[in-house]
This record gives structure tokens, sequence and C-alpha cells, in this order.
């Protein structure tokens, strides 16, 4: 006859299916249900919400005027803008080869508008977030994790590049890489559509025409993507593609760093020192610049620049801060493959790997300046931010994770005798709300950190209105500014006698500032 363990043991598998049952038919009535359906519409339409509040906050926070960059874009293409002589450059890929056609039109038919740069930035956000909808329609997130997606996303420590127009092509690559990584989970996943394939070999050329640098870290992504699943062995890839997947990657990388070795870059303020000398001599510099680079990911640059100045935190607050990002993206590694996540999805290990080598890229750009605050500047938040959605992801998905796990239990321990809990030497159920609470602090950081961020620059808004509305009236008067004061309003270092040249090329072809009408 069996024994009462033995029949314990048999009594609790069989609650445990049932509990289990239970949940998968409870859950799958959901998704079904008509409120649900109402909540995928509306995470679509979130990122178009997103976008417009980028556009009131650039209409809010500037002027259609040049400056930084334009300047050397407009003593270097214009007034011809499709010149062949800067086409047939070696270093061609290097100066992102759609922009000359993006830059013809703008001159053509808008008179050379940043704010049509600008628009073009916001729809590259869009794009990005608007794929990140539709993975998040395919996971199923809790609702914090879906609000902290939309804010980092949306989140304004990007401001930088929002009100310096000459960043669109950086957005629009970004939105061409997360199309491309959910190509990937597709693939992945086993759900292709039917010109997938087509798109994994096309997509790396289109990018080695609108990435410029951040074509380096896109495709090392897509190829330790393609080795990762050949490593997990998984079943919905066919292996006989994976090395055509490395193979058309591959080469657009190569072909750029090929022309970016035919480039010459002017540095201001670059010390004389090599790269093994920081790492072996300046080991404090390297690691306080990598923290600084993970702690603005949680605040702004902006933010922590301004709780320093007003004495609120210091820089080991700040050092701190780096460390326990780092410390969340170590676990979130950790968890993707040890609760079994890896064989679920892909998209949020790429987002993740794609954030923490831009990282490595940015350390690695701008060491020679010896300037550890250089790391939080809001010009790299655009490629820090896919290491933070995919961290948000991952703890997304161990939310829903440990959610079912505590719904089984709890359906599971109803069915137990009074006795057989007493028995019990641990509860199940505490740890599941820990393990909740814990999964759930992470989006809400986030959250937290974008609404400082939001507010800072929020407040910020009219006296960056004020200091374009300068940079109009520079423009405009040129003659009556000093070479350091040119340089000091238009931000650029490389001579005053450019900032007027360029003023001069916009006056005498009536663009800009200048346009009739």
């Amino acid at each position: 006859m069996p024994s009462k363990k033995s029949d314990s043991i048999k009594s609790n598998k069989d609650s445990e299916r049932k509990a289990l049952n239970y949940h998968e038919a409870v859950n799958e009535a959901r998704i079904q249900s008509p409120g649900y359906k109402v909540w995928q519409s509306i995470v679509l339409i979130l990122p178009f919400s997103g976008a417009m509040f980028l556009l009131w906050y650039i209409k809010g926070a500037s002027l259609d005027v040049v400056y930084s960059d334009y300047i050397r874009l407009i003593n270097s293409y214009l007034p011809d803008t499709l010149a062949k002589e800067s086409f047939l450059v070696p270093d061609v890929l290097t100066r992102i080869p759609v922009t000359y056609l993006i830059r013809w039109i703008n001159v053509t038919f808008f008179s050379y508008s940043v704010n049509f740069d600008r628009l073009l930035g916001v729809l590259g956000v869009l794009i990005m977030m608007f794929t990140v909808s539709l993975y998040i329609n395919r996971m199923h997130f809790n609702v914090f994790s879906v609000i902290a997606l939309m804010a980092v996303g949306f989140s304004l420590n990007k401001w930088e590049l929002l009100l310096n127009g000459s960043g669109y092509p950086h957005f629009l690559s970004y939105g061409l890489f997360f199309y491309n990584y959910y190509i990937l989970e597709r693939v992945f996943t086993g759900t292709k559509k039917r010109y997938d394939d087509v798109l994994l070999t096309v997509l790396p050329y289109i990018a080695l025409l609108t990435a410029g640098p951040y074509i380096v870290q896109y495709c090392a992504a897509l190829i330790a993507s393609a080795l990762y699943m050949l490593v997990i062995k998984n079943r919905n890839v066919d292996r006989s593609r994976i090395p055509i997947y490395v193979i058309t990657t591959a080469i657009p990388v190569i072909m750029f760093l090929w022309s970016n070795s035919m480039a010459r870059y002017e540095y201001a303020g670059a010390a004389d020192v090599t790269l093994m000398e920081v790492l072996t001599k300046q080991t404090g510099f390297t690691v306080h610049f990598i923290l600084n680079g993970f702690a603005s990911e949680l605040l702004s640059g902006s933010c922590l620049e301004s709780m320093l100045g007003l004495g609120v935190i210091g820089y080991s607050d700040i050092y701190l801060t780096g460390a326990i990002v780092v410390a969340t993206y170590l676990l979130a590694f950790i968890l993707f493959f040890r609760k079994g996540i890896y064989k679920k999805t892909v998209f949020p290990l790429i987002l993740m790997v794609s954030g923490l080598s831009s990282h490595a890229l940015v350390f690695l750009s701008r060491y020679i300046f010896l300037t550890e605050i250089y790391a939080w500047q809001s010009r790299y938040s655009l490629q820090y931010m896919p290491g933070v959605l995919g961290l948000i992801m991952i703890y997304g998905l161990l939310f829903t994770d440990w959610y079912e796990r505590y719904l089984v239990y709890r359906h599971k321990e109803k069915r137990l005798e009074p006795e057989s809990r007493k028995r019990r030497r641990s509860n199940p159920g505490v740890l599941s709300l820990v393990c909740l609470f814990f999964a759930l602090a992470i989006p809400v950081s986030f959250i937290a950190g974008t609404l400082v961020t939001g507010r800072l620059e929020m407040s910020n808004m009219p006296y960056r209105k004020i200091y374009f509305e300068s940079i109009r009236e520079a423009a405009l008067n040129v003659d009556d500014y000093t070479d350091d004061e040119l340089n000091a309003i238009f931000e650029y270092n490389h001579g005053a006698n450019k900032v007027r040249h360029a003023i001069s090329v916009l006056q005498d072809n009536k663009l800009n500032v200048f346009r009739e009408g």
C-alpha cells in the first residue's frame, strides 16, 4: 500500500497542476477580454502622445536658429548641398550619407529649418517607442513597467539632442535599430513574417547610410545575438541562416571602420594620453567615468549637476548610485537566465547589450579629455537608453513570472488543509511578495528619476528659449559681436571666422533666420 508521504506528494502535485491549469485559464480569459483589447490599443497610442509631448517641449524651449554643429555643416555643405566634392571622399560613410538628401530637402523646401531636423528627431523616437509598444503587447507587461518604458523613452534627459536638430540621424538610426531587433525577436520566437530574413540581410546596409559611428554597437549587438541563438540552440531559428546574418552584418561595420580610418577629427581640449595609460595609471578616473554614466540613467546629468551645485549630494553619492544601477544590470542578467526567460524572448537582452556596449564606446571616445562628468552629458542619454529599456523589460517579465507563481500558490493554498499549512517550514507566499516588491521597485525608480528630470527640464524651458533668442539676435547682427562672444553664443570653438562665414552663407542665400516671409 502507498505510504502517507507518497499520497501527500501526489496530492500536492495534483493540487499544483490544478492551480496552474486554473491560472492559465484565467490568464487566457483576461487576454481575450474586451478590456485587455482596449489596453493594447492604449499601449499603441502612448508613443504618439509621447511624441506630442516632445514637440511641445521643443516649441517651448527653442527657436528655429542654427548654432553649434550647424556652423560646421553650413561651411561644409551649403549652399550646394549635392556638390560632388562632398560625396567623393573616402570618409563619406562617417558623414552619414542619408543626410545629404535630407539636407537638400531641408534647404530646397524649408529654407534650412532647424525645426525640420528636430521633427525628424522626434520621428526617430516615435519609431523606437512604437516598436517597444509592439513588444509590450506581445509579452503582457504590468502597468508600472509600461509607464516606466514610456517615461524613459520620452524622457527629457535627451534635451540636448532634441534641441540641437543636427542629431536627428541618431534618433532615426536608433529607430531602425529597434525595428531590426524586433525582427530578430520574431525570428527567435518562431513568429517571423515572410520577408523578415530579407530585412535582416538588408537593414545593416541601410544603417550604414544612416547610423554613422553608432553602427558599431548596433552590428556588434546583432552579431552577438546571432551567435547567442546558435549557442542556446533555439529551435525556431534556421541554423543555416545564422552565418548569413553574421556575414551580412559584419560587412557594413567593416566598411564603416575602413571609412572612419580615413577621417580626420578635431578635438579641442584633448589630452595627449593613450588608452592604456588611462586604464593603468588613472584607474580612479576610469571607474568614476563609468559610474557617472550609469548614474545618469536614473537621473539626468543636468539633475546631477544641479544637485551637486546645491550641495544636496556629493560625488560619492553619484558613484554609489552608478554602482547600484550596475548591480541591477548584473542581477537582471543572472535572473534572465536562471528564471528561463532566455527561452522565451531575446529583445530585452539585445537592448541591454546595446546599451552596455554604448557605455564602453562613450568611454573609448571621450577618455582623452580626462573629464569624468562627460559621461553624464545629455548627448549620450540616447546611447544609454536601450540598456535601460532592456533592464525594465527584464524586471517586468520577472514581475509577471513571480506574480503568476504567487497566484498559483494562493490557489493551491486554499485547497490545503489547515494542518498542512502549519507544517510548512517556510512561506512561499511571503517570498513571492518580496520578489514582486523588488521587481516593481526597479520601474518605479526609473519613473521617479524621469519625473525629477522632466520637472527640472521644464523649469529650464524659458531660459533655454531666452538663450536661443540671444543666438538669433547674434545671427542677425553678427558684426556687432566680438570673436569670443560669437564662439560662446554659438557654442563653436573652432574659430569665430567660421561662425561669421556660416552666417554670411545663410544671409546670401536667404536661409534660416534670413528666410523671406
